[in-house]
């Protein structure tokens, strides 16, 4: 190939992420304004995850972030007991909040939970677009403030709610986040991100499969009365919800 050519190439390659950022589902994204977006998408590629993709490992450097689109994205807390999930991340935000106020590290484990696609951008080139950019610096400290605010909202709901009214709403974000009601999930693994047995799960999915506000078969669990499994949720689902509304995180 020409060396022509292959610049052509990639101006082609740098337009079609342009416009694809363009049209960003991503809401942490969707502040920034053009000129911004666009350093985002000369800097970022389009990847794919698949479910158990590690994103980070604890006390090591991270050396990508991550703006997910369909892809979801769990950050857990390890204990000797099992694990344990802090957040959930959709196209409602950013994996590598560490990186983005400084340590490059954490104690936590990030890895896909849901498959699907991802903006992924270097450390390196990351810190770079922060300093260049002040609409993506305020648009990462409003989602810090989120973060701080739904984890501290999870810590209150898993000491005090039953898991039926807890799997009620980890549902009902994973809905919102994949923009689909099927939800490609295991009982197992939802044990595991609520930090409960797998027999406490069982009877919370049957509580609420008899209630008909969602199905499941095989590795799947669809939402089938969204009001009814709003109703069915903890207070913390809501709480979350005006919270991304004032901090215009959606």
């Amino acid at each position: 190939m020409r060396p022509d050519s292959a610049k052509a190439d990639s101006s082609a390659d740098d337009a079609g992420r342009s416009a694809a950022l363009g049209a960003t589902r991503n809401i942490v994204l969707r502040e920034l304004p053009p000129h911004d977006l666009e350093m985002v998408a000369l800097a970022a590629d389009w990847v794919s995850l698949a479910v158990k993709d590690p994103v980070w490992e604890p006390n090591r450097p991270i050396t990508h972030v991550y703006f997910p689109e369909t892809a979801v994205i769990s950050v857990v807390t390890l204990l000797d007991a099992g694990s344990i999930e802090a957040i959930t991340i959709g196209n409602d935000g950013f994996a590598g909040l560490p990186v983005f106020h400084g340590p490059a590290s954490t104690i936590t484990r990030a890895l896909c939970q849901m498959p699907g696609r991802s903006w992924r951008i270097t450390a390196p080139e990351f810190t770079r677009l922060c300093a260049e950019s002040r609409a993506l610096r305020r648009a990462l400290d409003r989602y810090s403030q989120f973060v701080i605010e739904t984890i501290s909202q999870s810590a209150a709901c898993n000491r005090v709610h039953v898991i039926e009214e807890r799997c009620a709403r980890w549902l009902l974000m994973s809905h919102d986040r994949i923009g689909r009601s099927e939800i490609p999930l295991t009982q197992e693994l939802l044990a595991q991100m609520l930090g409960v047995r797998r027999p406490g799960v069982t009877v919370a999915i049957g509580i609420l499969e008899r209630a008909g506000l969602i199905s499941h078969g095989r590795g799947r669990i669809a939402v089938t009365d969204r009001a009814g499994l709003e109703a069915a949720s903890c207070e913390c689902y809501a709480a979350i919800k005006r919270r991304e509304k004032l901090l215009s995180i959606e």
